[in-house]
């Protein structure tokens, strides 16, 4: 099956699925959350396919949320349908009954780094950068962001994140409890295969209720998090499109 925004590939018991917008730094749209999620399903319903990898094509795992797609939004409505959409799309991938990896390099960006969060191993080159640029760019951090991400890194750190959006490498501190190994670029996807190569050996049955346990502790450390579509509704829409008119070409600038 082909698709307009992702490249797929299965090999045994492995399913890989590329985001394929390497000129946009694999920036996401909507459209492009709900085929990862489609592609994902379909794979994971396989008997075969015990494992999917999730990488970026190019230099960029993500950019985030393609700001660019709502600046032809005309009303509020409009931008949390975008939202939820893609909040549907993530947990979807959440729920798959296969081990998820990330392999991940460049820029992990807001709606990116809520896309590795819910795999459930992340491996990354020590100069991938970490950022929530939601706040530079005049909108609010939604899709149950904080949460998410806190429930790996503590509420403390994710505040100032959020707040400062400041930039984080993956070979900072700050990230030790989200990055579940640093390796250099010439050995990250190496060392993914050998992973992967590990877990396809083992019965599904095995791996389905160690997911399961897996995500039930995840739940008892901090539950999953509430909507929080609604500060959407809090949003001047035209300001915003403003805001993000002048800010998103400074969106990957030191």
């Amino acid at each position: 099956m082909s698709y307009q925004h992702i490249l797929v590939n299965v090999d045994g018991g492995r399913a890989d699925i590329r985001l394929n917008r390497p000129a946009k730094y694999n920036a996401l749209l909507p459209e492009m959350c709900e085929e990862l999620a489609s592609a994902a399903e379909q794979l994971a319903a396989r008997p075969d396919v015990k494992c999917i990898v999730f990488s970026g094509e190019g230099k960029n795992f993500s950019a985030g949320f393609d700001v660019a797609c709502e600046q032809s939004a005309t009303d509020t409505k409009s931008i949390w349908i975008a939202n939820k959409r893609m909040q549907n799309a993530f947990a979807r991938i959440n729920e798959l009954p296969v081990v998820t990896v990330c392999a991940l390099r460049g820029y992990v960006v807001g709606a990116g780094f809520l896309l590795a969060a819910v795999c459930n191993l992340r491996y990354a080159t020590p100069d991938t950068i970490f950022y929530v640029p939601e706040l530079d760019m005049g909108i609010p951090f939604s899709l149950g962001g904080v949460a998410t991400i806190a429930r790996y890194i503590g509420i403390t750190r994710t505040a100032e994140m959020v707040l400062t959006c400041n930039k984080v490498t993956a070979s900072s501190p700050y990230m030790e409890g989200f990055v579940t190994r640093v390796l250099e670029e010439d050995k990250l996807m190496p060392f993914v295969d050998e992973i992967v190569a590990d877990v396809v050996k083992r019965p599904s049955s095995l791996l389905l209720s160690s997911l399961s346990t897996i995500r039930e502790a995840e739940r008892g450390l901090m539950p999953n998090p509430a909507s929080d579509l609604f500060t959407m509704l809090f949003v001047d829409v035209e300001e915003e499109a403003k805001t993000v008119r002048t800010n998103y070409s400074k969106r990957f600038k030191s």
